[in-house]
């Protein structure tokens, strides 16, 4: 791992630590997932009078917890009932403005009131919501690695079921926040499939979110950072692909969340890899090197403007994927070298040379790749979270 260090120059760039819209209340985000627009049958999640649940892990310590769902693409729908637990735990009612039934409103969120539930750093939680109408919920994220569970007809939020079927979209979870003592600087991990990894399951081992292996360390060095994901596979920087686009969704990603300190961004393969490909009769618009950095220094200047640090990462090899040519690698290359040199960035952490294969710097290691060459495996996310200075952010 090559960091990239800042020169005197750009040391006016380096913003404290804590920004400015950082809440009073303590309440700290544990736990996001960024949401997109399922437009196939598969991707949606259909159901009536049946519950779902939904597993995940927060990334902090608290004594109470409350969710935050999101609607930002469908109709308005009623959330019949609500319960949280740690998973194989005692469920809590979870309450909307002191109501057990809510009202998830059409294009907006819809955050519970707090809920006593005591919760550790990485404990896993269940999330159940009971839909009593017929629904049919397209603001989604990809989980096939923790699936989604949808019970018999009825409401199951207070008790165990044998899923009827699953859903590897997860549908309207986008958040869980803890409530601790004083609020946690947070740092958002932001990208596309190689930051996501939609096939990670809650319990892999190796961890296989690069960003999940980056908080881990981070706790165990007794920091204060909270480390969150907010990444779509299939993402690209400047067009929407799947989801919408890093630049469109920055402001509900990122600035949107309180207490953010830095965004760690590793982006942009998506974009190469698409250039002036036809998909599905669509031709994808050339990009160039120019589009490229004008998107990195737009991400950069919208952080900067809260007070937000974005540390930059390169570009990894992936020769040998089904979108590879010889013009992707060359813009690669280029990319990674301005974003090396051209002080854009708070910090740099040369990613690429991490997972490299050492006999073809092009391609992705095999050891610690999952066969596609373009996606690490558990082992080359572990790597890449590992490699990360925890300098950065002290």
């Amino acid at each position: 791992m090559r960091l990239v260090p800042l020169g005197a120059a750009i040391a006016p760039l380096l913003l404290a630590a804590n920004p400015a819209h950082a809440g009073p209340d303590g309440w700290t985000p544990a736990w996001t997932a960024s949401m997109w627009q399922a437009t196939q049958a598969e991707q949606r999640v259909s159901l009536e009078n049946a519950t779902l649940r939904m597993q995940v892990r927060v990334a902090a310590a608290g004594s109470k917890v409350r969710i935050r769902l999101a609607n930002d693409y469908g109709p308005a729908m009623r959330i019949g009932a609500a319960t949280v637990r740690i998973a194989g735990g005692k469920p809590v009612r979870v309450t909307f403005d002191g109501q057990g039934e809510g009202k998830l409103r059409g294009g907006a969120p819809l955050v519970s009131d707090p809920v006593a539930l005591p919760v550790k750093a990485f404990d896993l939680i269940d999330v159940s919501l009971y839909m009593p109408d017929k629904v049919e919920i397209d603001t989604v994220h990809g989980a096939g690695g923790a699936k989604t569970a949808i019970s018999p007809a009825g409401d199951f939020t207070g008790r165990d079921f044998t899923p009827v079927s699953q859903s590897d979209p997860r549908p309207l979870l986008a958040e869980v926040d803890v409530l601790a003592p004083k609020p946690r600087p947070v740092i958002i991990a932001y990208g596309d499939s190689i930051t996501d990894n939609t096939g990670c399951a809650n319990d892999a081992v190796p961890v296989c979110r690069w960003g999940d292996v980056l908080g881990r360390r981070i706790a165990a060095a007794g920091m204060p950072h909270v480390v969150v994901t907010q990444a779509i596979g299939g993402n690209r920087v400047i067009e929407p692909g799947l989801g919408p686009s890093a630049l469109a969704r920055f402001d509900r990603d990122v600035l949107a969340l309180p207490g953010v300190t830095h965004v760690v961004l590793l982006e942009g393969v998506n974009d190469i890899g698409n250039s002036g490909k036809e998909r599905n009769g669509t031709r994808h618009a050339v990009v160039t090197p120019e589009d490229l950095k004008a998107g990195y220094r737009q991400l950069v200047q919208r952080a900067h403007a809260h007070g937000i640090k974005v540390i930059g990462m390169t570009i990894l090899p992936y020769e040998g994927a089904g979108y590879h040519t010889p013009d992707g690698e060359a813009l690669r290359i280029a990319i990674n070298d301005w974003i090396r040199t051209s002080g854009t960035f708070d910090a740099v952490v040369d990613l690429e040379k991490v997972v490299a294969d050492p006999a073809n710097p092009k391609r992705l290691a095999a050891a610690l790749q999952g066969g596609d060459n373009l996606h690490p495996n558990g082992a080359g996310e572990t790597k890449m979270g590992e490699a990360i200075p925890l300098s950065l952010f002290r």
